[in-house]
């Protein structure tokens, strides 16, 4: 017999340890999947925003000012902010839920209110710029 088969069994001493949850929580998703409705209105606005915009009336009269010879009033699109304006909430929306992983619910919740907060800021400002030009 070895002293291993002899020897006392002892549980460890201390509190015991849970086993962790892998799976995301029901709060969790709960809050993402509101958001994402949120975000996605934002979305659909900044897509509209897209679509609709480079057939405004100013960028319509772009082939009479050339025709005229005003070079000076044709005006194009801003591109870049109305592309950057359809990616503003799908990045804001995974930045907070990279942000708000392993953290408890009302941070998850903090995190996706102020990425709400920072894309309708945002989207205000790019929206203002392009209705500007």
């Amino acid at each position: 017999m070895t002293a291993r088969e002899t020897g006392p069994v002892t549980q460890p001493v201390g509190p015991a340890v849970a086993p962790r949850r892998r799976g995301p929580r029901v709060g969790v998703v709960v809050v993402a999947a509101l958001a994402a409705l949120f975000f996605a209105y934002d979305l659909y606005e900044a897509i509209t925003n897209l679509v609709l915009v480079p057939q405004d009336v100013r960028y319509q009269n772009n082939e009479f000012f050339d025709e005229v010879g005003v070079d000076g009033l044709a005006a194009s699109p801003p591109w870049a902010a109305l592309v950057a304006n359809v990616l503003l909430p799908v990045v804001a929306w995974v930045g907070a839920l990279v942000v708000a992983r392993r953290r408890p619910l009302w941070q998850v919740v903090l995190a996706f209110v102020a990425a709400l907060a920072l894309v309708g800021s945002v989207s205000l400002t790019i929206t203002a710029y392009v209705l500007s030009i």
